[in-house]
């Protein structure tokens, strides 16, 4: 049986890595996905390869550091399957640096994206998941360096500390709907924000990645091995599902033993 079969399900920042991992599996258990993300090109190849295999989906481009962009993400959702019943707050992106040396720009991207837009997904889901027995799931991605901190990541790490903060609000605030809200807090995974920083790709106009010194170390902390985007992507899904109705509040360490 499918877990998903009709529900509708966003997911922000979903065109690569973990969130397009979630997109894909979401579909494959009958969910009505909706693809967001900022670039145009991979949130289309995404809708695609779900369509390919027989699911259903939907691209929205949009920037959720933008309220107005926000809701329209929830509106469009709406508009073609007529509800919203699953919100996964995944869009995200790292900056790293030295706080002495960290630049006003690089803290404020970092807040806007993992923090902000965020709030601003939750707070335009609001419109279409506060009802009587609506019974939802918010799931935020955190992080471990919410958790435990991490050496030139304040930026980051206060984002995701955030997130935690959010979720617990969230959970005590629609309760009464029957939503649910839960965070998962990530080690490394195996997308383009934990590769060698050395040979990494620009994203939004400055290179991603972790320095290999500093990145072997954590991969020695995680057995050797990075978390895969579907193993990060399973314990969402099963969030989402029916068998988590009694978890709210709650923040998953999905790190491989990185943070104990």
């Amino acid at each position: 049986m499918q877990r998903f079969q009709g529900k509708a399900v966003v997911i922000t920042g979903s065109g690569r890595g973990i969130g397009q991992a979630m997109a894909k599996m979401f579909a494959r258990e009958g969910a009505m996905v909706t693809v967001n993300d900022i670039d145009a090109a991979p949130a289309e190849e995404t809708v695609q390869a779900i369509r390919t295999e027989g699911g259903t989906a939907i691209a929205c481009v949009a920037d959720v550091t933008k309220p107005d962009e926000a809701q329209r993400i929830m509106d469009v959702t709406v508009e073609k399957f007529g509800k919203l019943d699953i919100l996964v707050n995944n869009a995200g992106l790292t900056r790293d640096n030295m706080i002495h040396k960290m630049t006003d720009r690089q803290w404020d991207i970092v807040i806007d994206i993992n923090l902000r837009g965020a709030f601003n997904c939750t707070r335009a889901a609001a419109k279409y998941m506060l009802i009587p027995n609506h019974n939802g799931r918010v799931i935020y991605v955190s992080s471990v360096s919410g958790l435990m901190g991490n050496i030139g990541q304040i930026n980051y790490s206060a984002a995701k500390a955030g997130l935690i903060g959010m979720t617990k609000t969230v959970a005590k605030e629609w309760a009464r709907y029957g939503i649910t809200a839960n965070a998962v807090a990530y080690g490394l995974v195996d997308t383009r924000l934990a590769g060698e920083k050395e040979t990494a790709e620009e994203v939004m106009g400055e290179k991603v990645g972790i320095p290999k010194k500093i990145r072997d170390q954590f991969l020695a902390g995680m057995g050797g091995a990075l978390l895969t985007p579907e193993q990060a992507a399973a314990p969402v899904l099963f969030l989402a599902s029916e068998d988590a109705a009694g978890i709210t509040g709650n923040i998953l360490n999905v790190s491989r033993g990185l943070y104990i």
